[in-house]
């Protein structure tokens, strides 16, 4: 598809140059898209919701490579993987050829839900996130949030559907470390926790249903990944996916605490 031209300048580059809002760390982050429309409109939306997320826009896979050539790579990319797809291509063409581009730069997808495989194909290409259009801004805000900090985003259809589909994540797991012998042990408040993992959900939304502060849901993340010995939020699922049986799991689903 062809490029429309770049990006017209943001009337929020005040709100770009401006200190941390609400206590958050600034966070450099990275929107490609050849659309214009849905370019600028993100661009400005997400910098209006965060101003301490500062967004820069690239009009094509060109620029957006010169940016992350000139200087400081930012924390976390946002691709629109359709735009950058020619009519009558595949848009998992396209995502394959985008895997590896941006290096060590944490790569999140744009997916308007006509494309079931995309999510799939995105966590076998070492994708950090699939953020649907279905969602609004503070969902995607919180998304590049999570992703940059060194996480994993994928909602809820999303987790679902890969974890019902075992060879979504085959490459990946070959290279996870054998579980703790006889399974890792939970207590009930952590399962609780675990099940919303499984389902996608924030820290601030985890506490908000448990009843407990955002700190506290931290605290019992944190032992989770200890206890499964696990990098992060979506490799905590997987073990633990690989470790329940199927009737624990329906267990599990019930066990609001």
């Amino acid at each position: 598809m062809a490029s429309y031209g770049k990006a017209a300048p943001s009337s929020c580059g005040a709100a770009h140059a401006s200190a941390p809002a609400n206590g958050h760390q600034g966070i450099a982050a990275l929107l490609l898209d050849e659309t214009p429309l849905t370019r600028e409109c993100l661009s400005a939306g997400l910098s209006l919701r965060d101003p301490s997320l500062q967004v820069r826009t690239a009009a094509s896979l060109d620029e957006a490579r010169a940016i992350l050539a000139a200087g400081t790579p930012p924390a976390v990319v946002l691709c629109n993987v359709a735009s950058l797809t020619p009519p009558g291509s595949s848009v998992l063409a396209t995502l394959r050829g985008l895997a590896g581009v941006f290096g060590r730069t944490p790569l999140v997808v744009l997916s308007d839900g006509e494309d079931a495989d995309l999510p799939l194909e995105a966590s076998r290409l070492g994708v950090r996130g699939c953020l649907p259009t279905s969602v609004g801004l503070a969902v995607a805000r919180e998304a590049l949030r999570q992703v940059a900090g060194g996480g994993t985003f994928f909602p809820s259809p999303f987790l679902h559907r890969l974890m019902q589909r075992g060879e979504a994540t085959e490459d990946s797991m070959a290279d996870d470390p054998p579980p703790p012998p006889g399974g890792a042990a939970l207590t009930a408040r952590q399962r609780g926790v675990l099940q919303r993992l499984r389902e996608g959900k924030s820290n601030r939304v985890i506490a908000q249903e448990l009843g407990i502060s955002e700190n506290t849901a931290k605290v019992h993340v944190r032992g989770i990944l200890r206890a499964l010995g696990a990098s992060n939020r979506a490799e905590a699922v997987r073990k633990a996916w690989r470790l329940t049986e199927p009737a624990d799991c329906r267990a599990l689903s019930r066990d609001r605490d």
